[in-house]
């Protein structure tokens, strides 16, 4: 049971964490990637219309916080000796990968 409320806590963090429009394009089943530069820009790459620039920026806070939170769930150490993080979403088993500081500034 606690499992369960661990992973429903964890999704519901990640959710905030995400924003809306990040959830939205997850949920879109034209959505092959989804990317977020080190400059904050937000880009989404759909079939048929290729990668586009979504006019939102997220902030370094708000990206670190993101790939804090899938570390933890994965149980996993995330550092300057450690930046990388690759896993798979507790959303829907998205892939995902993200890099701190030093590897992205």
């Amino acid at each position: 049971m606690r499992e369960v409320e661990s992973l429903t806590r964890t999704r519901a963090m990640l959710v905030t964490a995400l924003g809306t429009e990040i959830v939205a394009a997850l949920e879109d089943p034209s959505v092959v990637e989804i990317m977020i530069n080190p400059d904050g820009r937000l880009w989404v790459e759909r079939h048929g219309s290729g990668r586009t620039e979504s006019g939102s920026v997220v902030l370094p806070a708000d990206t670190e916080r993101v790939i804090r939170l899938v570390a933890s769930h994965m149980g996993r150490r995330v550092d300057a000796a450690s930046p990388i993080v690759s896993a798979e979403l507790p959303l829907g088993g998205e892939r995902f990968e993200g890099v701190l500081p030093p590897v992205s500034p």
